[in-house]
């Protein structure tokens, strides 16, 4: 899955789960002709159902679960962040009192 597809994955989700493919384009800042293709991709993929008749993309339970994956490793990736800054900090405060405390 291409970054774009997975953005647009993500697009969906954030608005429950069902989005137009103009709405797509928009929020991402492509034309409208490459969100039909990525919804379409998408589709043969079997992440989402796409509607071409109305232009609406519906996540299917392989695109919930996709995306389900993603936040969870994005949110482990920034619990990790955190943590390194705190202990980073930590180390920082304790430098800084005993540079004090001579």
């Amino acid at each position: 899955m291409i970054s774009m597809e997975r953005e647009a994955l993500d697009s969906i989700a954030r608005n429950g789960g069902r989005l137009h493919y103009y709405l797509i384009a928009q929020e991402l800042s492509i034309s409208a002709h490459y969100a039909y293709v990525i919804c379409k991709g998408l589709e043969r993929n079997g992440y989402v159902d796409f509607d071409t008749f109305k232009g609406i993309c519906s996540l299917t339970e392989k695109g919930k679960e996709t995306i389900e994956k993603d936040w969870l490793f994005r949110l482990k990736r920034r619990k990790a962040s955190i943590q390194k800054k705190r202990q980073e900090n930590k180390k920082r405060i304790l430098k800084n009192t005993e540079t004090i405390h001579y």
